[in-house]
């Protein structure tokens, strides 16, 4: 607790402690959901771009998982995300499936929850160069404004 004097008076000021997760501007909390342990990207099918944050102390790995039983080839796109830093990743598949895991201390690859590990945000207004849609990794494993900038330098508007 905190106390000011002001004019005779003395305010109380109470402080309380909150996780907030700083997104950065224009990016919302929409476009995914968690089911089955997974990270699911892409509700609509439309190009979009997600930024992804690791929100533990541990490092993890997020690759994807094809799910859907009529493709006969899917991409291999797998990252790795320290503690604390951001990826953006770029989808205009819908429903793609992202696991989420850990190594623990003997080097056994752990299957974990993406939603105790993960925090997402969408663009959904972003636009893209043609050269540049697609699934993809963006930009991994770095700061925010380091994504951000990378994201920018590859021609992807980051409209709000």
């Amino acid at each position: 607790m905190l106390y000011a004097k002001q004019s005779k008076k003395i305010v109380l000021l109470l402080s309380f402690t909150t996780t907030v997760f700083a997104f950065p501007k224009g990016c919302e909390v929409s476009g995914f959901a968690f089911q089955n342990q997974q990270l699911v990207l892409n509700d609509n099918g439309n190009q979009t771009l997600f930024m992804l944050q690791n929100n533990s102390n541990i490092n993890i790995s997020l690759e994807h998982e094809e799910l859907r039983p009529d493709v006969f080839m899917s991409p291999k796109l797998e990252s790795k995300l320290n503690a604390s830093q951001w990826s953006a990743f770029s989808s205009d598949i819908s429903n793609f499936n992202l696991k989420c895991s850990i190594v623990d201390g003997n080097g056994v690859k752990l299957n974990v929850n993406c939603a105790d590990y993960v925090t997402v945000c969408q663009y959904p207004r972003a636009q893209f160069p043609l050269s540049n849609k697609g699934t993809y990794w963006i930009s991994t494993n770095k700061e925010l404004a380091q994504v951000v900038q990378e994201s920018v330098k590859k021609g992807i508007y980051l409209k709000w």
